[in-house]
């Protein structure tokens, strides 16, 4: 099995459930925050799962993958671009299961008027 074929059986069916069921509770802010999050995720399992690829801690067959290679800094970071949206989709995965298990708020006149304003109430 490939690792895109992995993504496509098991967590594109997770990831569009989790979609459907917090639908009604996501909002702009949300969307924010799982951006946020990404960009801190990528920051953080790039370099060392680059390191452990180099060092042969773990590895790919590239065969069943698509490498993305990147030269900085006299190394050359390479990984599959499936590796890439495993962190993405991982990270949406957990932010939406963590949506859905909040409890909800209720909403009064006052707080859904101040919501479609942007203004925090």
């Amino acid at each position: 099995m490939t690792y895109l074929r992995f993504h496509l059986l098991f967590n594109l069916p997770a990831l569009v459930l989790l979609l459907w069921l917090t639908r009604r509770r996501l909002r702009a802010r949300h969307w924010r925050a799982i951006a946020m999050l990404c960009g801190i995720v990528l920051a953080a399992t790039t370099p060392w799962d680059n390191w452990a690829v180099h060092c042969g801690i773990w590895d790919f067959d590239w065969a069943r993958v698509t490498p993305v290679t990147i030269p900085l800094g006299g190394v050359r970071w390479r990984l599959p671009a499936e590796e890439y949206a495993f962190f993405l989709i991982e990270t949406v995965l957990v932010a939406l299961l963590t949506i859905l298990c909040l409890p909800g708020r209720k909403m009064t006149n006052d707080n859904r008027n101040a919501a479609e304003l942007g203004v925090a109430k």
